[in-house]
């Protein structure tokens, strides 16, 4: 298995979604292959808490779950972010923001739950 693949599975998933228009706009992963960091990107925070509200997470992580299965591959954590937070916090640097931790709503593996 390669990055390639995850990448491949992580695009369907992101092209579908953006159809919604309802702000998510793009994702990224970072860490191993077999088990990626995940994180949705919306383009306002209005925008974000709106699709929260709403359930979109929720349908949203099923998705990456099915991808990532797929490939026999597992999430370490799925995180929803803004460019507008990035913007806010980070200037813009989406590299710093990631390590930053500024996340609207973050979901861990059961291994990772204390």
């Amino acid at each position: 298995m390669t990055e390639r693949k995850l990448i491949d599975v992580l695009t369907t998933v992101c092209e579908e979604e953006k159809k919604a228009h309802n702000g998510f706009v793009w994702l990224t992963h970072e860490g191993h292959w077999r088990a990626p960091n995940i994180t949705a990107v919306f383009d306002s925070q209005a925008q974000l808490n709106t699709a929260l509200s709403q359930g979109w997470d929720m349908d949203f992580i099923n998705k990456v779950n099915i991808a990532l299965a797929s490939i026999k591959s597992r999430a370490d954590s799925i995180n929803f972010a803004s460019e507008e937070a990035c913007k806010k916090f980070s200037g813009g640097n989406w590299q710093v923001h990631l390590t930053k931790a500024h996340f609207t709503k973050e979901y861990f593996t059961k291994e990772q739950r204390h």
